[in-house]
Order: structure tokens, then C-alpha cells, then sequence
């Protein structure tokens, strides 16, 4: 794929229509031509939490506009195909399209796929681990438009991979489910965005969610104060151990 947008979106509290940030990153003819990074007034404001991950404030976007407002300027964005390191980022984007209106309709590839594809023997395919392995430049993570810029460069170098290999997904929901598991705990660890992005997945996977209930309800009772501290992710960490080792 020689055109598309990387995108990055950061949340100001745990609603999925909660961006405070976005940032982007096009690329054409396999070049980055443009990146630019907006601030964003949050839908339900700011929890402490998420301001402490990202340094994001009601200081830093009283002023700014809603995602709503901000579409207009920023819509060329979504003709092209969108490459973002996560489903959490489509998660939100499909909640603000829904939130204010916008019929949003694009094409979506999680490069944290595609990695897992491609380099199967590296331990994790966070952004931070394939930024490493490329022999990329360090950025600043939980900025959008830095998180942005390093996934374009990453997917650029995941395509020279295997030009060959279609990036595919997977073909049923059980399958996509097991890849997500094993996703999360490569690194033997949980943290707060695969925690909610789990539990987003599978509220709109409403069968596998009912099939795996004990798992959505520890997820969502450990996110039920709008944090995750180390003891909360330890516990689904086991409790996602256990589920993986079933499939094995």
C-alpha cells in the first residue's frame, strides 16, 4: 500500500467518544508527506487517570473544539485507507462518528496485526518494541502526532516484510479473540489501553462476549473506578492466561 494515513488518537477519560487528541501522518508513494496533531474538547471532560498517561488537561483543551466541530477540517483525512497500532483506535473513531453524526465510513488496518504476521518471533509488536527493531527514531509516546508519525514508519517497513503476504485478518470472531489474548500478554503484561480495548471488543462482539463472561466481567469490574492499577492488571492477567491456555 503506497497511500494512507496513520492515525493516533488519544482519550480523556474511559468513554470510547472521549478524544482529546488526534494526531496523523499521510503517506503517498510510500513517503510521508504531511503530519500534523490537534488537541480535542473531550466528551465527559477529563479523568485523572488518562491525563496522567498522556499530560492531557482541561488546562490544555477548555478551549479547544469538539470532535464534531473539528471533522470539517481534518475530513480529507478519512479517503484514504487508516493504519493505526491498535483496534482501540477505530473503537473510538466509530463512537465519535456515531456521537456526533458524521456517517464515517473508512478502511481500517491495525498494524499490531500486522506485525504479529510478519515477526511472529519478536516477544511483543508494541509500537515501542517495532520502532527498536526497524532501527527507527525514538519518539514520544502518548503523543498523538509522534504515535502517528512512528506507525506510518513502522507500516512502511512492515510491507517491505513480504510484499507478497496479504494483510489479512482473521477469519472468525474466536480467531480474532485468541490473536487479541495472545496480543496483550506477549510482553507478560496488561496495560490500561489493551484492558479497554479488550472490553470494547467484546461488548460489540456480543456472542463471544456472553461465551467469555467471567472475562468480560473481570475486565470491567477492574475498570470500574476509571483506572487500572497493578494488582487489577495482574488479576486479568491471569484471568487471560488461563482463557489462552483453553484454546492451546
Amino acid at each position: 500500500m503506497k497511500d494512507f494515513v496513520a492515525i493516533d488518537l488519544e482519550t480523556a477519560n474511559p468513554q470510547r467518544v472521549s478524544a482529546c487528541a488526534i494526531g496523523y501522518a499521510k503517506v503517498s508513494n510510500c513517503k510521508l508527506t504531511d503530519a500534523k496533531g490537534h488537541l480535542i474538547k473531550p466528551v465527559g471532560g477529563h479523568a485523572p487517570f488518562q491525563s496522567k498517561i498522556h499530560g492531557i488537561k482541561e488546562e490544555h483543551t477548555f478551549d479547544k473544539p469538539y470532535f464534531g466541530e473539528l471533522f470539517p477540517k481534518i475530513k480529507d483525512v478519512f479517503n484514504y485507507p487508516l493504519v493505526a497500532h491498535s483496534l482501540f483506535d477505530k473503537q473510538v473513531l466509530d463512537a465519535l462518528s456515531e456521537h456526533f453524526n458524521l456517517g464515517l465510513n473508512f478502511h481500517y488496518i491495525d498494524s499490531c496485526a500486522v506485525a504479529k504476521e510478519k515477526l511472529p518471533h519478536l516477544k511483543d509488536c508494541k509500537l515501542k518494541t517495532l520502532v527498536k527493531h526497524f532501527g527507527l527514531p525514538a519518539f514520544k509516546h502518548h503523543d498523538a502526532k509522534e504515535d502517528a508519525i512512528s506507525c506510518a514508519n513502522v507500516f512502511l517497513k512492515l510491507q517491505d516484510q513480504d510484499t507478497e503476504q496479504a494483510l489479512s485478518t482473521p477469519c472468525d470472531e474466536l480467531s480474532e479473540f485468541k490473536g487479541m489474548l495472545r496480543g496483550i500478554l506477549a510482553d507478560d503484561q496488561v496495560n490500561y489501553k489493551e484492558a479497554y480495548e479488550l472490553l470494547y471488543w467484546l461488548e460489540d462482539h456480543k456472542q463471544v462476549g456472553k461465551q467469555y463472561q467471567t472475562q468480560y466481567c473481570k475486565i470491567k469490574e477492574s475498570l470500574s473506578d476509571d483506572r487500572l492499577d497493578s494488582i487489577e492488571a495482574t488479576d486479568i492477567k491471569m484471568v487471560l492466561s488461563h482463557t489462552l491456555s483453553e484454546f492451546e
